[in-house]
C-alpha cells in the first residue's frame, strides 16, 4: 500500500491579497507561509518518504524545500512534475477575487465545474487539469507501489484530486470538498493507484500557518 501525503504550498503574497492564485501567477511565500511550511516539515521530520514530488511552480518548490530541510532522516531528492502545476485560470489569474463576482462564470467556477466556460477567459478546463493531475499520481504510484510519498502542489489541483479520488464527480467536486488550506496535509491510501481511501491524517494545519 502507498500512503500519499498531499500538501498545499504555504501562503503566498497573492493568497494574502485575496487574488486568484492560478497557474499563470506566482509570488513568494509570506513569512507566515514559510513558517507554516517549516512547521509541516517539523511535524514530518521523522517520516521517511519513498518519493518526494512537487509542482514546478516556485511557491510549491519553496514549500517542499522548507519541509525537507527540517527532516531528521535521509530523504530522496525532490522530483519536479509539471503535471502537478496549478490550474491555469486565464485572465482571472492574479486578479482580486472580488473583481469577478458578477461574472456569469463564477457560479460554475464554484459549483458546476464541467459547465465552466474556460475558453471565454482563456483558462484551462477542470477536466484537463484533473486528467494531467491523475496522470502524475499514476506515474508516482507506479514508481512507488509501497511506502510513503509526499506530493507538494496547489489548492485547486489538490481539491480536484482529493475530491474525485474519494468519490465525488468532477462537476460537484468543489461542493464535495473545500480547497485544502495552505500548509495542510491530506493523506490518501491506495493499493492499486486507482482506488483511494481517506487516511488517518487529514487537513493538519500548523498553528503558525494561515490560509485564505
Amino acid at each position: 500500500m502507498t500512503k500519499f501525503y498531499f500538501v498545499r504550498h504555504g501562503q503566498t503574497e497573492t493568497n494574502l491579497a485575496r487574488r486568484f492564485n492560478g497557474g499563470r501567477t506566482d509570488t513568494p511565500l509570506t513569512a507566515s507561509g514559510r513558517d507554516g511550511a517549516i512547521a509541516v516539515g517539523r511535524f514530518l521530520a521523522t517520516t521517511g518518504f519513498a518519493g518526494i514530488y512537487a509542482s514546478p511552480m516556485p511557491r510549491a518548490q519553496t514549500t517542499a524545500e522548507l519541509i525537507v530541510a527540517q527532516s531528521r532522516v535521509v530523504q530522496p531528492p525532490i522530483v519536479t512534475d509539471r503535471d502537478l502545476r496549478e490550474v491555469d485560470l486565464g485572465k482571472w489569474d492574479g486578479q482580486p477575487l472580488t473583481s469577478v463576482q458578477d461574472d456569469p462564470e463564477i457560479d460554475h467556477y464554484y459549483h458546476h465545474l464541467t459547465a465552466f466556460d474556460n475558453q471565454r477567459i482563456g483558462a484551462e478546463s477542470f477536466a484537463h487539469a484533473l486528467k494531467r493531475g491523475r496522470r502524475a499520481i499514476n506515474r508516482i504510484y507506479d514508481a512507488h507501489p509501497d511506502g510513503k510519498v509526499l506530493v507538494v502542489a496547489h489548492g485547486l489541483i489538490g481539491m480536484l484530486l482529493l475530491s474525485t479520488y474519494l468519490g465525488a464527480d468532477l462537476d460537484s467536486a468543489r461542493d464535495a470538498m473545500r480547497i485544502p488550506p495552505n500548509n495542510s496535509i491530506s493523506e490518501l491510501d491506495t493499493s492499486d493507484g486507482e482506488q483511494f481511501t481517506r487516511g488517518s491524517l487529514w487537513a493538519f494545519v500548523p498553528a503558525t500557518a494561515e490560509s485564505k
